[in-house]
């Protein structure tokens, strides 16, 4: 699925974010992503999912280096992978479902399989029932449930959230956690930056430490709860 190798990311500033970054993602895996504010998770979510490039290092998703991927060809690459992010970055003029529909609509999907997909993933989500509302009308947590529904409309093989809980209280955040559960349960490989310990009892994966833009730590993680 993924690898990087020694990967470094400097910005123009002369900050380096990561700092020689080695690791391996096997297809289908749970892989939690932890440290402190400033560690590097976010600029390492960012590269995995092909929105930055390395400044030095390799890292190839699906054998393929992103470092020597034109423009387009990205762009292709990143269809197969499904984003959620702490700014949601809602269309607010469109519905929930124009708004998971989106990036069909940018793969040049329309028609009747545009809508048979947006409709199955609102319902994978529990927003079937608002797919006509407006997002302003929502809660955080059905915010974040329509961020994740815009994310796997596209059927991605990986799925990389930064903070998918951060702001969400127990009740919305154990629901979300059981959306990613699912996904996990059904072979997509699920890449989550985390700073909640309660999430990573909740559910069994591999958890690495970052320190400093360097990896600190890998290990596993098994819960009970996650084998029921």
């Amino acid at each position: 699925m993924m690898t990087l190798d020694a990967v470094v990311k400097r910005y123009p500033d002369g900050h380096e974010a990561l700092r020689g970054i080695t690791l391996d993602i096997e297809d289908g895996e749970m892989v939690f992503i932890t440290g402190r504010s400033g560690a590097g998770k976010s600029t390492l979510l960012r590269l995995m999912a092909g929105m930055e490039r390395p400044t030095a290092g390799t890292l190839t998703i699906n054998r393929q280096d992103i470092n020597r991927l034109k423009p387009a060809a990205l762009a292709r690459l990143r269809r197969n992978i499904g984003l959620v992010f702490q700014d949601h970055k809602l269309l607010f003029d469109r519905s929930v479902a124009e708004n998971a529909a989106l990036p069909l609509q940018i793969a040049g999907l329309y028609g009747h399989e545009l809508r048979r997909r947006v409709a199955a993933a609102l319902e994978k989500v529990g927003l079937a029932d608002q797919a006509k509302a407006s997002p302003i009308t929502l809660s955080g947590g059905e915010l974040q449930r329509l961020c994740i529904a815009r994310a796997i409309v596209n059927r991605p093989s990986l799925v990389i959230a930064d903070e998918p809980t951060g702001h969400l209280d127990q009740g919305y955040a154990s629901a979300i956690l059981d959306i990613f559960k699912s996904f996990h349960r059904a072979g997509v490989t699920v890449v989550m930056a985390t700073h909640d310990d309660t999430t990573i009892s909740t559910l069994a994966g591999r958890i690495l430490h970052l320190e400093d833009g360097q990896l600190g730590g890998d290990s596993e993680t098994d819960s009970a709860e996650y084998a029921t």
